[in-house]
């Protein structure tokens, strides 16, 4: 169904060109194209919706951080509503910019006063030399679906679950650059999965991004995010979260997490159906791929929760991006919310295939792409649901591993840590165990954190120091201070001591988080269990009553 859509496009295309050649002596078959070279914000378009104030100053924002020119803001004057109808979207948002980017040269194309069945400008494209647009916090982001236009469209009859032309905003913007057809259903997109599209497969997609989230100041944390994240290099740790309900959607996860495994990210996966909890390990999450949850859960939904500079985060879920303006339901809006510099999500149901794919859009990144090249490449279908959220700029690896490990032994950051333990990562996979304990023994001094502690411990294990690799663990036992992010991995480091059979290590570490300031009844609710079990096991019988008292109340049923 898809296929045929571009068919017509094409056709139609192909017709219109003839028509126009005829007419205009001289006509270029083809728009100017960059080719391979990377995104260049001279080639940037800002679309900002004047009747919103927040809107403009979002844009002017984002163009002076990533000197854009100013020239290349549009200003369209539309509904301020997340939601709007068919018409809405073609006469206050389609076709103005039809109009306004054909003029200023970023469309190529022989204009016409002529409009298709759904009203917008019939042009006839020769291509475009635009890297990315992007709509800003302001801009509506869903088109409802209208059953009269449904009634009226001839062509063939779509699959049931396809029959409706409720879709993105940006979606349909990303056919700017096309001959217009039916808006039923999804079209495949030509830079899907696609290392080096042709000039004519880019010229069809004018590739959109979106600077949205539930407020200007989450917004504008956003952009800082993603600048931070490329000034310092990407730094942190990964995170996969499976155990969805179609296979497919698990192997494009493990994918994922391969790929990050590959690149020496420290990565833990849950296989699990629930998500991450307070019980796990989840600190400096660089990198979250997860699905098919409605809403946050864990360490995550905590609303103080805060990633890392440059985080790339993504869920997949049908309604991920239902409430993009909202930082408390669905996921895109609290991502946005907690600092994330790029995400990924959907406003209406798309079907799992036609989802951004996370195991390609981790591997374009690991190609040295920017955040935007892979969303598209990682994209399957436009005139859909899918969106793209943040600055299509960024590139979380401009920053080298090596210049990363140079800069924290002169001028470290809170997560330069995560730095050394993907360098100790690479040289253990090489299997140079003791350079990889060199590389951390060296830093530790420099960047304490409880995280590098853990992985020597990890390493000195493996190299048959038993005993230092417990006195390892017993000093991370001592470690102030204790963040939030940090009682996961003592938690985790806890466990780790009990297979270790180092019982009072164990309960060492879990007191250590369980007494810490930042550990709340959430975290003591998930983890005394566990703890109070290795108490009994270990005979610290008093231990395991102490600490039963204080997970009664945790437990106890609300009274009505």
């Amino acid at each position: 169904m898809a296929g045929r859509r571009w068919r017509r496009i094409l056709r139609a295309g192909r017709l219109l060109a003839a028509a126009a050649l005829a007419l205009f002596s001289g006509g270029r078959a083809h728009a100017d194209t960059e080719g391979d070279a990377a995104p260049s914000p001279a080639r940037v378009v800002v679309v900002a919706n004047q009747n919103s104030p927040d809107s403009v100053v979002i844009a002017h924002y984002y163009m002076q951080r990533r000197g854009i020119p100013d020239k290349n803001l549009f200003l369209i004057s539309a509904s301020t509503a997340p939601d709007i109808t068919w018409t809405e979207f073609v006469d206050q948002i389609f076709n103005p910019l039809r109009e306004q980017l054909t003029a200023a040269g970023w469309l190529d194309a022989y204009t016409s006063n002529q409009r298709d069945s759904e009203g917008r400008l019939r042009y006839v494209f020769f291509g475009h030399r635009i890297d990315f647009l992007v709509t800003c916090y302001g801009v509506p982001i869903r088109i409802n679906n209208d059953p009269a236009r449904l009634a009226a469209n001839r062509g063939p009859a779509p699959r049931p679950e396809f029959n409706t032309n409720a879709a993105a905003v940006d979606s349909e913007l990303a056919l700017l650059a096309a001959v217009d057809s039916t808006t039923t259903g999804p079209l495949p997109n030509p830079l899907y999965d696609q290392t080096n599209p042709s000039a004519f497969a880019r010229g069809l997609v004018v590739r959109v991004a979106r600077l949205d989230g539930p407020s200007p100041a989450a917004v504008r944390g956003l952009i800082e995010s993603a600048l931070a994240g490329e000034a310092g290099g990407l730094q942190g740790r990964a995170y996969i979260d499976m155990g969805g309900p179609h296979p497919k959607g698990d192997a494009w996860l493990q994918a994922a997490g391969q790929t990050a495994r590959q690149m020496g990210f420290d990565t833990s996966e849950d296989h699990n159906p629930g998500l991450f909890s307070w019980r796990d390990r989840f600190d400096a999450p660089a990198l979250y791929f997860g699905w098919w949850s409605w809403e946050l859960a864990g360490p995550i939904a905590d609303e103080s929760f805060r990633f890392p500079p440059g985080a790339i985060a993504i869920h997949i879920h049908s309604f991920s991006g239902e409430m993009i303006r909202d930082g408390t339901h669905r996921w895109v809006g609290p991502l946005v919310a907690r600092g994330v510099a790029a995400t990924v999500g959907n406003v209406f149901e798309p079907y799992l295939e036609f989802t951004h794919n996370p195991q390609l859009f981790m591997a374009a990144l690991a190609e040295g792409r920017s955040t935007g090249e892979a969303a598209y490449y990682s994209l399957p279908a436009l005139s859909w649901m899918a969106i793209f959220i943040g600055d299509p700029l960024y590139h979380p690896f401009a920053v080298s591993l090596d210049e990363q490990l140079a800069r924290a032994a002169t001028n470290p950051t809170p997560y330069s840590a995560y730095a050394v333990i993907r360098q100790m990562n690479l040289l253990e996979e090489q299997g140079r165990l003791n350079d990889a304990f060199g590389t951390g023994q060296q830093l530790i001094g420099r960047l304490p954190s409880l995280a590098l502690a853990y992985a020597l411990a990890q390493v000195e294990e493996k190299l048959g120091r038993h005993d230092d690799a417990v006195q390892r663990l017993q000093g991370m036992a001592t470690f102030e201070p204790v963040t939030r992010d940090d009682l996961g991995l003592l938690a985790d480091a806890a466990r780790w001591a009990n297979q270790l059979k180092e019982l009072d290590t164990g309960l060492a570490l879990y007191a250590h988080a369980l007494d810490a300031p930042a550990a709340n009844d959430l975290f003591k609710k998930a983890v005394l269990p566990e703890a109070i079990a290795l108490a009994k096991l270990a005979g610290h019988t008093e231990l395991a009553h102490q600490w039963d008292a204080e997970l009664f109340p945790l437990t106890e049923p609300a009274k009505p």
